[in-house]
């Protein structure tokens, strides 16, 4: 008998829903996510098309999910998997992170949806890092357990922020006096984008979510404080990725994902990503073998709802 499943990559701004069967995706909507009042509304919408019984759902949230329940940040939307078990006679509802759908995806990425930055030599089911800057930083680990996949999720973003050199460090002062703590996402990420511009410009403009668009089309002009912005980003960006693959042993790889890397990859095909990836002294070696990707492929969220959803239908 064919199984049916749903699964969501949900976000603030857009929404992308896809049933999928055993042969397939077989219906595929993207929704504005404001355009209804509640998730239910938008799912109902999207069951209306289909008479199939769906076996289980995955929805991937950029939002907090606390056991069964999530809520979407930006969206006044709450959700429940019981309630939507019930109300929609799916078999099994999961909600998860967004960032724990992204690393359920990487392990089924094709070669065309990533871009090397570092070949290496890959170990075959030896442990993934993922690391992804976007508007925070999100970090997870993913081990094969003879098996399946599995995810280690993390919040190493927030662990302390080491400076590797002299200028860096006077940035670390900087936003240790007005902050306290100093967590690699205060750096890594669009949040971090606009702190690094601050110092290098001297002009304290609090964090706005279209300051790093900003910053980016001002290096494609070659403005200087941005390029110099963006030469501190990913070297600090390279940094933790290589802290990751030590962390972890990544000999399957480290993955960047995120949407500061996928939009603007002139700045991580340059070398210097690569160059503070592998600056990890007497390590440098076993560094240079583990094979480091940017994710190119947006649906990589997607690919691992699905997976999950899959995963407990069975």
């Amino acid at each position: 008998m064919s199984t049916h499943v749903i699964a969501g990559d949900i976000g603030g701004t857009k929404t992308l829903l896809q049933l999928v069967g055993s042969d397939g995706v077989s219906i595929e909507q993207r929704y504005a996510s404001d355009a209804f009042p509640t998730f239910d509304d938008m799912l109902r919408d999207f069951t209306s098309r289909s008479s199939e019984r769906i076996d289980a759902a995955c929805f991937a949230v950029a939002g907090p999910v606390l056991g069964r329940t999530a809520s979407v940040t930006n969206l006044h939307w709450s959700m429940d998997a019981e309630r939507l078990e019930r109300d929609f006679a799916i078999g099994r509802v999961a909600l998860i992170n967004d960032f724990e759908a992204v690393a359920r995806g990487v392990p089924l990425l094709a070669d065309n949806d990533v871009v090397p930055l570092q070949n290496g030599k890959r170990v075959t089911h030896g442990p993934i890092g993922i690391v992804g800057a976007g508007t925070g930083l999100g970090e997870a680990v993913v081990i094969h357990d003879g098996t399946r996949w599995n995810v280690i999720a993390s919040e190493g973003g927030h662990a302390d922020f080491a400076p590797q050199n002299e200028e860096q460090t006077r940035l670390f002062l900087a936003l240790h006096e007005s902050l306290g703590h100093v967590s690699w996402e205060r750096l890594v990420s669009g949040m971090g984008l606009v702190n690094i511009h601050n110092f290098v410009t001297g002009v304290e403009r609090p964090y706005d979510d279209v300051i790093p668009a900003e910053i980016a089309a001002a290096y494609a002009r070659r403005d200087e404080a941005a390029r110099r912005t963006v030469a501190i980003f990913v070297d600090i960006y390279g940094a933790e990725a290589g802290n990751m693959a030590l962390r972890v042993l990544a000999r399957g790889g480290v993955f960047l994902a995120g949407g500061i890397a996928a939009r603007n990859l002139d700045w991580f095909t340059d070398g210097r990503f690569i160059e503070a990836f592998l600056r990890k002294g007497r390590f440098h070696e076993i560094l240079r073998d583990i094979p480091v990707n940017l994710i190119a492929n947006p649906r990589v969220g997607l690919i691992g709802a699905t997976e999950m959803a899959r995963r407990i239908a069975e």
